[in-house]
């Protein structure tokens, strides 16, 4: 993963950018004076998000688990990406998705197309909130979650501030600051909250490393087939989500096959 230097250059980069788009105020004080506060909970959110993505499957999963590759055991040894995405739209997985979040879908299709869900929506806004520290607005949340799900499609392939740094800038213009200004009637504190919501959102790209790790992971370890079943069991909606950002099934499997960037082929797995 990235070293905690990598936290260092991205506040600098989002920061420079944030001073030459607004009005420079006192704010930037109390900025350098959180960023121990921010660097604590990079590392808080790092280790949860990694808990998550590599949680193992408890036994109501390891049934349905089992019941799944059982039904699908013809699959040949190649696993057609479609053959894999087939296996999610049999009746067990999509009864398991409604016991999910109450929702019923036709297919695995139809799931991919909900995404992202309001669930996931709920949940990722939750994560903000714990590194913001205080209330947004409804206008606020809308435009902060539209730019943090452009950003984990940009960052599929391992793109982040860090290595890319126009990209990220140009998107966090473009996506964050230019709407929030353009909408916020927010004075107190607005332009520090700007400046936390751009640091979050570097620090969440990085979701798609840690899924990716845990998933490609899984299949290295069990195969193909089952490293897939599980990744989908365990993280459906991190699963979806990150599928609804490929063309076919075939592009997701490959990204699922491949080392993860050009970071990933010197690292180690995370522990299981």
């Amino acid at each position: 993963m990235k070293k905690p230097t990598c936290l260092i250059l991205t506040i600098i980069g989002v920061l420079l950018l944030i001073v030459g788009l607004v009005i420079v105020v006192p704010w930037i004080v109390d900025i350098v004076q959180e960023f121990g506060k921010m660097q604590e909970k990079h590392e808080k959110y790092t280790i949860s998000i990694r808990k998550y993505a590599n949680t193992p499957l408890n036994e109501e999963q390891i049934g349905l688990y089992e019941i799944i590759l059982k039904e699908h055991a013809e699959i040949s040894i190649t696993e057609k990406p479609d053959e894999l995405e087939n296996m999610l739209s049999t009746e067990p997985y999509l009864t398991y998705l409604n016991l999910q979040d109450g929702e019923v879908y036709s297919d695995y299709t139809a799931f991919i197309n909900m995404m992202p869900t309001q669930n996931h929506k709920a949940i990722v806004l939750s994560r903000l909130s714990q590194f913001l520290e205080t209330d947004i607005g409804e206008v606020t949340q809308d435009i902060w979650l539209d730019f943090y799900y452009r950003l984990r499609e940009w960052g599929r392939d391992g793109k982040t501030q860090a290595n890319t740094s126009k990209e990220f800038n140009d998107l966090l213009q473009k996506h964050l600051v230019e709407p929030l200004m353009e909408n916020s009637s927010d004075t107190g504190g607005f332009t520090s909250k700007i400046f936390k919501m751009g640091i979050v959102s570097a620090v969440m790209v990085e979701d798609n490393e840690v899924f990716h790790r845990a998933w490609h992971h899984r299949i290295q370890s069990s195969g193909l087939q089952e490293g897939y079943l599980m990744s989908a069991i365990t993280t459906p909606e991190e699963f979806a989500l990150m599928r609804s950002f490929f063309e076919n099934a075939d592009a997701f499997v490959n990204w699922l096959t491949e080392p993860f960037g050009l970071e990933e082929e010197n690292v180690e797995p995370e522990n299981q």
